[in-house]
């Protein structure tokens, strides 16, 4: 039995083969894809473990020859640029170095990535090595994100160092630190990863169908001639085995192929080692039996009319058609999903429950929208066939009627693709409104701003250094203050900053300042006088302060700035020259460096060179950079849009794989309407018509549904409401215009299937 049922799957003829291959090949990509799928949080473990030494750095507060460790996130040529700045405390020969080192670095000297290396050898050195140091080795691949990340470690004075409250370690660990997401995130990578799933589903059950009707025919022969049931099946089975097992192997083979192009696709920041993309042999194992057993279910299932009477398959009798009861389930499912989401915030629930519960009902959703599918189809070919005019939109109409199942089963992925896509577009709106943004919305075009962390300032003159560099045209200092009067700290908070000097450099058109050097804004209500202290002073006593004088005048005009940036300008701006002694504010710290510039990358990676030089611990942001600040949010908005994606792209594949099933399935029929005298052009229009009609109307309903359903699930979870820009309503658009071309591209060896003279071998 199993000797025949590989003989029939191989044979038929060219026609066979072709099912065959297209089938294997179908099977092959949705294989591919859940490998890549089971690699993903392997990758994201095997990365966490090659980054620990780094990442999971645990101070001590007694340490006894520790090791001063500083991480700075730094960017160079638009890439993220890791600096760990070392220094031992204590005896240099006890300190513990950095995992796959041979020693710590002395002053002045660098261990840096292979990527790095090439990097600094690319640009000039007031750009990036000014600042890394000489090179004195490479950090091993095995503690490296990826073979592109740019990583330095940094011998560095411990002077330096303890002023910038670095960290003290006496052990590097290799253990990675367990990933902690809030609940949220939690929620939208699981409703992300549910719903990439989806598709890939509909994708491997379309694809093992692509050669049901001709197997029906012929089992249909054999069970005429007096095979049993049983023996039906079973041939059956072993059929579906043979493509399943050959598109499997097929989709190993493609999985090892295209991981080093997967492997180039970022996240967080940096790509992949290849080898880290690899599935749990367990897991594999138990995937690839899956698509083995979703096979043979679904050759079962083709099978149950032919096993009731083969005579079933040669007239071809209508089916039932749908019921309007079919959308119960969709009612049932939001229902389930508004009560999962209720019950988001019980307290007496754990976090696997309640993601769980959502994560049930959307993927039920989901399955509802597909079960309800055929319904609607209907809904849409009884609309169609009032509106009709001419053969190919009555043709059209009529196959929707009457073969609705076949019908939505072909767009069934898209549906689903688009649900699930106006979801994920509103869960990457939310995931960007939390991640934020660092650029100053003062700066303007080519502008610059530095900051020192840790609680340190800016070193003194590093205006006048930044000052000088090749396309700089203006660096101003600004120093955050507070007022004393009478001992007693004022509830204003400002700048003490040349006025025009920051005019200018910040843009602030229209803005114009005191001749007396006192600017204020409308809501400051200042008078008398005042000490002027460091903002950041952890005591007025310690604090170095300055006398001013403000004489209140009704009259005196205020610092006029535009309103989209009045915000982020504090209630006074003090010029230097409001001071009896201007020279003396070179006593209050500097905590943040504006530079103009003509906005060159180069100019800026100068200035990001000569203040890290100077500040080590410096942040330096340029206005071109869209840096988050929350790199987790910003990370998860990048995976959903990565399974966006992936979505949308198997769904193409998926409605390709049905078409050209419907079209080998229907080709008997449509070299009879050719025989009747029907046009070619005739066919294609009418097959456009059965696929684009439903698929917009649906798709447009579906998008709509993923849409609210995505809002409703973020705003009752979160407090937060928000909604998908319009950038879903072009993706969605675009979707369906793709998926139309993809069915058009099926279209053209239509006119050689169907010539009439192939009725001669019928």
């Amino acid at each position: 039995m199993i000797g025949l049922g590989i003989r029939l799957a191989l044979s038929g003829g060219r026609g066979a083969i072709v099912g065959l291959g297209l089938t294997s090949l179908a099977v092959a990509i949705g294989t591919a894809v859940l490998l890549f799928a089971l690699s993903f949080a392997p990758a994201l473990a095997d990365r966490d473990a090659r980054t620990a030494w780094r990442d999971n750095l645990r101070p001590t507060t007694d340490a006894v020859d520790a090791t001063l460790v500083l991480r700075i996130e730094d960017r160079v040529d638009d890439q993220l640029l890791t600096r760990i700045h070392v220094a031992p405390d204590g005896d240099p020969a006890a300190a513990p170095v950095p995992a796959g080192l041979p020693s710590l670095p002395e002053v002045g000297e660098a261990y840096v990535s292979p990527a790095l290396a090439r990097l600094m050898g690319d640009l000039p050195s007031d750009q990036l090595a000014d600042r890394i140091g000489r090179v004195a080795g490479s950090v091993p691949d095995a503690y490296l994100a990826s073979p592109d990340e740019l990583v330095a470690v940094i011998g560095t004075e411990p002077e330096v160092l303890r002023a910038r409250e670095p960290y003290a370690v006496t052990a590097f660990e290799t253990d990675a630190l367990a990933l902690e997401l809030p609940l949220i995130g939690v929620l939208i990578l699981a409703l992300a990863a549910i719903g990439a799933l989806a598709p890939v589903a509909v994708f491997v059950a379309t694809a093992t169908r692509l050669s049901a009707a001709r197997r029906e025919m012929r089992l249909a022969a054999l069970r005429l001639v007096g095979a049993t049931p049983g023996q039906i099946a079973r041939l059956a089975v072993v059929e579906a085995l043979v493509v399943t097992s050959i598109g499997s192997l097929a989709g190993i083979v493609l999985f090892l192929v295209s991981r080093p192009l997967v492997a180039r696709i970022p996240l967080d920041a940096t790509t992949w080692w290849i080898s880290s993309i690899s599935p749990p042999m367990a897991a594999a194992v138990v995937m690839l039996l899956a698509v083995q057993v979703v096979g043979a279910i679904a050759a079962l299932a083709s099978m149950r009319r032919l096993v009731i009477t083969p005579l079933g398959v040669q007239r071809r009798a209508a089916p039932s058609r749908p019921a309007a009861w079919r959308i119960i389930p969709l009612g049932l499912s939001l229902a389930a999903l508004a009560a999962s989401v209720a019950l988001f915030r019980d307290p007496g629930l754990s976090e696997v429950e309640r993601v769980g519960m959502i994560g049930g009902a959307f993927a039920a959703v989901i399955g509802a929208i597909a079960f309800a599918g055929p319904w609607l189809t209907v809904v849409v070919g009884s609309v169609l066939h009032r509106v009709a005019r001419g053969a190919a939109a009555l043709l059209a109409a009529r196959r929707l009627s009457d073969e609705p199942r076949g019908s939505f089963g072909a767009i069934a992925g898209v549906i689903m693709a688009v649900f699930v896509a106006s979801a994920f577009f509103t869960f990457t709106a939310f995931a960007r409104l939390q991640a934020g943004s660092d650029v100053d919305p003062l700066l303007r075009e080519g502008g610059i701003m530095a900051y020192p962390t840790g609680g340190s300032s800016l070193p003194s003159g590093i205006a006048e250094t930044v000052g000088e560099l090749d396309g700089v045209i203006m660096a101003v200092e600004v120093r955050s203050v507070a007022l004393l009067e009478d001992g007693e700290f004022a509830t204003d908070y400002g700048w003490v900053a040349s006025c025009p000097d920051l005019v200018e450099v910040l843009g602030l058109v229209g803005a114009s300042c005191a001749a007396d050097g006192v600017n204020l804004l409308g809501s400051a209500d200042l008078g008398g006088t005042y000490d002027v202290i460091p903002a950041t002073a952890p005591s007025a006593g310690t604090a170095p302060r300055l006398g001013v004088e403000i004489r209140p005048d009704p009259s005196r005009a205020l610092l006029e700035l535009p309103a989209d940036t009045r915000a982020y300008v504090p209630a006074f701006l003090l010029d230097p020259s409001a001071f009896a002694e201007p020279a003396g504010v070179e006593r209050l710290p500097a905590d943040v460096l504006y530079v103009g510039t003509d906005g060159s990358a180069a100019v800026g990676e100068r200035v990001r060179t000569a203040v890290v030089a100077a500040a080590p611990d410096a942040t330096v942001r340029l206005e071109s950079e869209r840096v988050a600040a929350d790199s987790q949010f910003a990370e998860i908005g990048r995976i959903v849009g990565l399974g966006l994606i992936g979505t949308l792209t198997l769904a193409g594949c998926s409605l390709a794989v049905a078409v050209t099933t419907a079209t080998l399935e229907r080709r008997r029929q449509f070299v009879l309407l050719r025989s009747a005298g029907m046009a070619v052009g005739t066919l294609r229009s009418m097959i456009l018509l059965q696929a684009g009609v439903p698929l917009a109307a649906v798709a447009i309903a579906s998008a709509l549904l993923g849409a609210l359903v995505g809002s409703g699930i973020l705003f009752v979870t979160s407090g937060v409401l928000v909604l998908p820009d319009a950038t879903v309503v072009i993706v969605i658009g675009l979707s369906i215009a793709v998926a139309m071309a993809v069915v058009a591209m099926t279209l053209p060896p239509l006119e050689r299937m169907t010539r009439p003279t192939s009725l001669r071998h019928e």
